[in-house]
């Protein structure tokens, strides 16, 4: 056979299966219990039978998946692929078959105009029957011809998605099996792999280089809505590059521990995408990251604090020992350090000061937190809807621009590997 994918049901193909890529093949319909590798002599008699053809001389050993229809059926059935969703999408083809090829019909005698007569006229279950009666009608061969499952005016081929062809298949012929001839991944017949090993191998090459979009972890709905809006404003045209999460519609708890937690899980889920955990630049999210310290993560999940400034190096404190001026970087510098004096002025012409909480063991200093949170907000996110062009607010807001430019270079060192 060829290098092409070819997924069968019994005798018939599944019309579009190239399209799906062999590796998919390997997550959504079949698992490493259905590969097989055996002789020509043992081979499951459907597959000798069907890709003997193909060659001009038969392989002495036959690699291949092999799977009940039933079975099939059913993995794809938890995957979403409901009987009802499959007749949705059959008869959504069909009516779409009728509209598109109702111009090319040339009078009432035409071929066209009587298939899609028949066509306009034909339901699921009279559909499926029709391809049952095929295969019965041509017993010792590969179903092929114009008038066959796969034909343009056949209705197999119509819907796009492959999956819910196989799962169509599988319906018609639920006594069968189906399969697929994996020999064109060996160029060594010695070749221990099974291809779902070769898939994970692949995979491995890649998972360095994740695709889509990069997710920005925060410790809550006020940074996350913060470094949205300004990333919108400062550079509009690198903001699709990133996706955050929603803490307001699906009430997601914050703080530095659940952001920690968080990143935890994502990884462990094996998240695809890169992620990027943004902790404030305070003692609980400095206990946070020693807190993942032992953790070997993947390189697509990077850990970052909000970047030391200037501004944070002098900065008014409140505590027992009164008004000081220290440098906070580190111990509390959360995200509102980063919204601009103009933000953080009171209407007193002061800085807003950090007033000193409460002591963190595991990395031995105090956790601050700056008055009137919601104010300094609120005077940001002002500034931002003035209307101010991107290069105006970068240099008005350099804390700012110092976070975003920390948050571009975080996957800089995340090159794709060499084709």
């Amino acid at each position: 056979m060829g290098t092409e994918i070819e997924i069968y049901v019994g005798r018939t193909a599944v019309p579009d299966a190239n399209y799906m890529g062999w590796q998919n093949c390997t997550d959504h319909v079949f698992y490493e219990a259905d590969f097989f590798r055996r002789p020509r002599n043992s081979t499951h008699k459907v597959v000798r039978d069907v890709s003997d053809q193909y060659y001009i001389e038969p392989p002495e050993t036959y690699r291949y998946f092999l799977a009940p229809a039933e079975v099939v059926r059913k993995r794809l059935m938890i995957q979403g692929y409901t009987p009802e969703f499959c007749a949705h999408s059959w008869e959504v083809s069909r009516l779409h078959q009728v509209e598109t090829y109702q111009k090319f019909a040339r009078g009432e005698d035409s071929q066209i105009s009587a298939d899609l007569a028949l066509m306009a006229s034909t339901s699921l279950s009279d559909w499926l029957e029709l391809v049952r009666r095929q295969e019965k009608a041509s017993p010792d061969k590969v179903i092929t011809g114009r008038h066959q499952p796969w034909h343009i005016m056949s209705l197999l081929g119509a819907p796009n998605d492959v999956l819910v062809q196989l799962a169509l298949l599988s319906d018609a012929f639920p006594s069968s099996q189906v399969w697929m001839d994996c020999s064109f991944l060996y160029d060594d017949d010695d070749d221990p792999r099974t291809p779902h090993q070769i898939a994970e191998e692949g995979a491995a090459e890649f998972a360095d280089f994740p695709e889509g979009k990069i997710i920005v972890l925060t410790e809550g709905k006020s940074d996350t809505r913060i470094i949205t809006a300004a990333l919108k404003a400062f550079y509009p045209e690198y903001a699709d590059a990133y996706q955050f999460i929603d803490f307001e519609e699906f009430r997601i708890e914050g703080g530095a521990s659940v952001l920690a937690r968080m990143v935890k899980i994502l990884s462990g889920a094996r998240i695809q995408n890169r992620l990027l955990a943004l902790f404030d630049n305070d003692a609980a999210g400095a206990e946070a990251i020693q807190s993942l310290s032992r953790i070997r993560f993947p390189r697509n999940v990077r850990l970052m604090m909000l970047p030391n400034t200037k501004l944070a190096r002098s900065y008014p404190t409140l505590g027992p020992s009164g008004r000081l001026r220290m440098d906070v970087n580190g111990s509390a510098a959360p995200i509102e350090l980063f919204l601009g004096r103009s933000s953080l002025i009171t209407p007193e012409g002061t800085l807003r000061p950090i007033r000193w909480s409460q002591w963190k063991d595991n990395v031995e200093r105090y956790q601050g937190v700056v008055d009137d949170k919601d104010a300094i907000c609120s005077a940001f996110l002002a500034s931002l809807e003035a209307g101010s062009s991107p290069s105006t607010l970068r240099r008005s807001f350099p804390e700012m621009n110092l976070l975003l430019q920390s948050i571009f270079r975080a996957f800089e060192d995340n090159t794709p590997p060499l084709i």
